[in-house]
């Protein structure tokens, strides 16, 4: 009797070792399962990258016009030279004012009739009231007379008023003329002359002013308009 129950105690724990050694396997097949499951899904869950497409180049944009096996180098950091910005400061040149061309006395005798302007004068030769649109200057015949400024010789010629006379354009639109002189003049119509050259002397030519001492009449003319030549000369003096 003890026999038989002892076998059957030893069937009972066989199979409840069977059991559960089914029971683990069970587990592990479900584990198993679930593990496979679940890496499945996250390998859906995962994203693809987009593929990135290179452009082409065309053959124009890469013909060089150079054979297929010919290095291309490209200049060195060194050999590239930027410009350096210049940081001294502009220096402008200073602009000499223009220079007036000097004017002198064509004699150095003293003023017998002077420019009247638009005032009226009497003549000792007419006996007349006059305009006196010049200078009467005191020098004795023979005295050298001298251009008052550089210019060119634009007239030499004989007046039946003022007899020998001689006319100089200077620069700025100003032009001397040189009255009663003698017939020894020294100039020629182009000449072109300096400052103090002598054009000739003092004469008795001009019958206007016969009655008057010795003298070198001179008028100045500026744009066309007859100017006081004293006033003249002593503004462009040198």
């Amino acid at each position: 009797m003890k026999k038989i129950q002892i076998n059957r105690a030893k069937s009972r724990t066989k199979n409840a070792k069977g059991f559960y050694i089914a029971l683990a396997c069970s587990l592990v097949a479900i584990g198993a399962a679930a593990w496979f499951g679940v890496t499945a899904a996250m390998r859906k869950l995962e994203v693809t990258p987009p593929e990135v497409s290179t452009p082409e180049i065309s053959d124009s944009e890469t013909d060089l016009n150079l054979p297929a096996d010919t290095p291309v180098t490209l200049p060195s950091e060194e050999e590239v030279s930027t410009p350096e910005e210049s940081t001294a400061p502009t220096v402008t040149e200073p602009t000499e004012p223009a220079k007036t061309t000097a004017f002198a006395m064509p004699v150095s005798g003293d003023v017998l009739n002077a420019y009247s302007g638009e005032n009226m004068v009497k003549s000792k030769t007419l006996g007349d009231w006059v305009l006196h649109t010049g200078t009467d200057l005191a020098a004795s015949a023979g005295t050298p007379v001298k251009a008052v400024s550089a210019g060119t010789v634009s007239a030499v010629e004989t007046d039946d008023l003022w007899g020998c006379t001689v006319t100089i354009e200077h620069t700025d639109g100003v032009i001397s003329y040189y009255a009663n002189l003698g017939d020894d003049i020294r100039v020629t119509t182009g000449q072109s002359v300096k400052l103090g050259d002598v054009i000739g002397t003092v004469g008795e030519t001009a019958d206007i002013e016969r009655a008057e001492e010795s003298h070198l009449h001179l008028g100045i003319k500026k744009d066309r308009e007859w100017v006081d030549p004293i006033a003249f000369i002593e503004e462009k003096k040198e």
